[in-house]
């Protein structure tokens, strides 16, 4: 089943810049997928689309096998809230919460009870293994704790997918690690998990890369047909080396 699936989807800015050129793409249910690409390649007006932040100008998004290109604002803002969790790269958390308060805000508006809030955002900050950070304010962590926490804001609302951009780009090589490793973590637990990433060893790491290029899709696998895949997984296998038998004195070689 899909999560997202995208068709012909073309995005044009004022002053005629198209950012998207017919964009074909389709995400399933627990995929872990990164999309990569130059500067310019359309990666970021794509997060924004998939995100229900802007609107296509032409084509189609279908969310959950529904379309919705045309939804008016009160329609997507509802979708953001429950349908995407967002992660990007500047943490965007309120500097005069805690932990666990900037983790529950976008339960405030799913009408929940405050010790619901409470218990759940206190479940998700423990998933990303920050339950013994509960109450220090941004101020008070290091940069990946601040990465955890965003990540944690984003899965308390249990999402149906999660769109991560650039999520390890104000982090050290080490650090970006960890965090990529909660995101794998997510993608075991059944998550639906999008990284918009210009890190070549992340992106080689992932089990799907979707390459950008002057807003088309460039290379994806999923498009491949049997024949490709099976030249793709021949390439990636190890190559054997022939036994060699012994032969008898005396006999002819074959």
């Amino acid at each position: 089943m899909s999560v997202v699936e995208l068709r012909d989807l073309t995005k044009t800015f004022d002053g005629g810049v198209e950012a998207l050129r017919g964009v074909d793409i389709r995400i399933d249910d627990g995929e872990m997928v990164a999309i990569v690409g130059p500067s310019g390649s359309g990666k970021s007006t794509l997060l924004q689309l998939i995100g229900c932040l802007d609107r296509p100008t032409s084509g189609e998004i279908h969310l959950g096998g529904r379309n919705i290109s045309r939804d008016g604002d009160r329609r997507l803002s509802a979708l953001r809230g429950r349908e995407i969790g967002f992660v990007f790269q500047q943490f965007h958390l309120v500097d005069a919460l805690s932990a666990v308060e900037n983790v529950a805000l976008p339960l405030l508006y799913q009408s929940s009870r405050r010790a619901e809030r409470h218990r759940r955002a206190v479940a998700a900050l423990e998933r990303v293994g920050l339950g013994h950070r509960l109450h220090h304010r941004p101020a008070e962590l290091s940069g990946g704790e601040r990465q955890r926490v965003a990540i944690a804001r984003a899965i308390v609302t249990e999402p149906s997918m999660i769109l991560a951009d650039e999520p390890t780009g104000n982090l050290d090589t080490a650090t970006g690690a960890e965090i990529i490793d909660v995101f794998r973590m997510l993608h075991a637990d059944g998550a639906t998990v999008v990284i918009i990433t210009h890190d070549r060893e992340i992106a080689a790491s992932m089990p799907r890369v979707i390459h950008l290029r002057d807003g088309r899709v460039e290379a994806d696998p999923a498009d491949a047909g049997p024949i490709e895949r099976s030249i793709e997984r021949s390439i990636e296998q190890p190559i054997e080396q022939p036994i060699e038998q012994e032969v008898p004195d005396g006999a002819a070689c074959p």
